[in-house]
């Protein structure tokens, strides 16, 4: 298993603050997805929780983050990263292969650790402010 937060840590501070948003677009559509499958009273719409999986989904396909009239765009570097990341998340979850799986996870814990030691002492500051910072709209 690779050291992700080495791989993290190398990363220059505007590249990992981009990575922590990328997850967090991924964290709160999985949120949606779930609600909208429980039937939660508070659950989007069949079309907003559609619109929401396209956007998480074509962030990680295009290394891109469509921002209002921003657009985040990945250094190669980090884009290699990334790649690396998605197949290691389409065998874990899509063909069921444990060992990729694990370090798809560890991954995660590795990237939301690191983003919020960087700056905030609580979880649930660092996601309050990024997302009132880039409100997701489509």
């Amino acid at each position: 298993m690779k050291n992700w937060n080495k791989i993290f840590e190398a990363l220059p501070d505007e590249e990992q603050d981009k990575l922590a948003l990328l997850r967090l677009v991924e964290c709160t559509n999985g949120v949606i997805q779930h609600s909208f499958r429980n039937g939660d009273a508070d659950a989007l719409s069949p079309e907003e929780t559609r619109a929401a999986m396209k956007f998480s989904m074509s962030a990680m396909k295009t290394q891109t983050i469509p921002l209002g009239d921003e657009v985040v765009i990945f250094a190669p570097e980090t884009a290699k990263i990334m790649s690396e990341v998605r197949e290691l998340y389409i065998s874990g979850f899509k063909q069921q292969n444990q060992e990729d799986y694990e370090e798809f996870m560890m991954h995660l814990l590795q990237i939301l650790v690191q983003s919020v030691k960087k700056e905030y002492s609580r979880p649930e500051q660092y996601f309050l402010i990024t997302y009132m910072k880039y409100p997701i709209t489509h």
